[in-house]
């Protein structure tokens, strides 16, 4: 297993964890985001960012698969 592929199964598993609690709304992952967002931030924005975040986090790890396919 080299370093492509390897990068791109933690980019996965970030994916899947991060998106999970993101769906289930979990409030630990909201306070941590809203905290880097500023006191501003509704929930709804954290679990919007932290989709969006997910999902490419989640297509860089299908590049990095790909990438490490072709090596």
């Amino acid at each position: 297993m080299n370093g492509w592929v390897l990068g791109g199964l933690l980019c996965i598993i970030y994916t899947l964890v991060v998106g999970g609690l993101a769906l289930k709304k979990s409030p630990g992952l909201i306070k941590l985001v809203k905290m880097k967002l500023g006191k501003n931030a509704t929930d709804k924005t954290a679990i919007t960012l932290s989709l969006i975040m997910a999902g490419v986090i989640g297509a860089a790890g299908i590049v990095f698969f790909i990438l490490g396919a072709v090596k």
